[in-house]
């Protein structure tokens, strides 16, 4: 994988030699793994587990003296990190990802004590935590969660059904949003950390994806858990939410780029070694204009990646538009990328077990999930009008 763009002024130096120790350390670990698919979660466990014995997940949260993510949180270096493992393997980037987010959580809204208690075990790659956040029918509209949770004294009792949860059946932790039930018809969402042997948490089905990406659909029957393990204050669960995944999507777009990266090395060797009417189709114009677009594709998903990784870091405080631009770029240019390199190929493109073909289906997930384009969209815009609203007095007319 070429690391050349680490030359760009969104980087320290200190990027720069982590992206080549880490590109290092993914090449000696975590290729051996990229056909590694329908494994049930055994594989992923695995690279979380090297990750942590290594010292990199110690990379994915903040201090633990900071009492908000967003304070010390090096999002470049998460960036970095996504798009080498995507580079290198599907499941070696699902496998760092998905925990992350769950414990980004944790990092973000909990006391210090559950910080303490989940944090230091995640850190080594003993525990696996689950982001457990759509339902059913709350997948893109998040406000229609329905899942509840009622106090009873020094206890809440969840009740509720969530799908599309990373590692269902098989984390150590689960941060599940739900409406606390008040006596009214829609009570504030908060969050709340889970344990499976808190008891009621019942495994309804295991889907099967595109992608190497264990999820499934479970639910909640009377499970209960202490009180002092609600995230944040009750009805932060929203805004806890929203910020998790604003920091989430740049990164999503970084991986996605590890594939476009991917796919436009394999197409560009494959353009040398194929011959079409006595010459290399690297000698086509047509050709050329597919690896021509790739090249763009790549280079603009990955200014605007960084770019959003880097108002992060340099401090500014709402990143929400440019980490949608990000994933949205990044996630659709890279389908783009993929397909051409595929149609590069020819067949061959499209057998079983060619990096192409699970190139193909590994990117496909990544504009639905984690916020789908359309939802990027909407994000964009509604930005882009608050800024140019009208004054009161009117439009300018000038």
């Amino acid at each position: 994988m070429s690391l050349e763009h680490l030359a760009w002024p969104f980087f320290d130096e200190k990027h720069r030699a982590l992206a080549a120790a880490f590109a290092d350390w993914t090449q000696a670990h975590l290729d051996d793994y990229e056909s590694s698919e329908g494994n049930d979660g055994v594989v992923a466990r695995k690279i979380f587990a090297a990750l942590g014995e290594s010292g990199w997940l110690r990379k994915t949260v903040p201090s633990e003296r900071m009492p908000l993510a967003g304070a010390a949180l090096d999002l470049r270096t998460l960036c970095l990190m996504r798009e080498i493992c995507a580079n290198s393997s599907a499941i070696a980037d699902v496998s760092l990802s998905e925990p992350w987010l769950g414990a980004l959580a944790i990092s973000i809204a909990a006391s210090r004590d559950l910080k303490n208690r989940y944090l230091a075990p995640y850190l080594r790659g003993n525990l696996l935590p689950a982001f457990a956040l759509s339902e059913p029918d709350a997948g893109s509209d998040v406000a229609a969660i329905q899942t509840t949770a009622r106090l009873e004294r020094d206890h809440y009792v969840l009740n509720g059904r969530k799908t599309w949860t990373s590692n269902a059946g098989l984390a150590d932790l689960y941060v599940v949003f739900a409406r606390i039930d008040d006596g009214g018809d829609r009570g504030p969402i908060s969050a709340f950390a889970v344990e499976p042997n808190d008891g009621g948490l019942v495994l309804e089905e295991r889907l099967r994806v595109l992608p190497p990406h264990s999820v499934g659909t479970w639910r909640l029957d009377d499970c209960r858990i202490p009180a002092d393990r609600l995230l944040g204050q009750p009805g932060q669960g929203m805004a806890i939410a929203l910020s998790a995944l604003e920091l989430f999507r740049p990164t999503v777009g970084a991986a996605a780029l590890g594939f476009a990266r991917r796919a436009m090395d394999e197409a560009l060797m494959r353009s040398h070694i194929r011959t079409a009417f006595k010459k290399p189709i690297a000698e086509h114009q047509l050709v050329q204009a597919k690896l021509a677009d790739m090249g763009v594709n790549v280079d603009a998903a990955a200014l605007l990646v960084y770019r959003a990784a880097w108002a992060h870091d340099a401090g500014q405080a709402d990143i929400g538009r440019e980490a949608s631009i990000a994933k949205l770029f990044s996630t659709e240019a890279t389908q783009q990328v993929v397909d051409e390199a595929l149609q590069i190929f020819g067949g061959l493109g499209v057998v079983r077990g060619m990096a192409t073909e699970r190139l193909y289906r590994h990117v496909r997930a990544f504009r639905i999930l984690d916020g789908t384009s359309e939802i990027q969209r909407l994000i964009i815009a509604r930005s882009l009008l608050r800024q140019t609203a009208p004054r009161e007095s009117g439009y300018s007319r000038a």
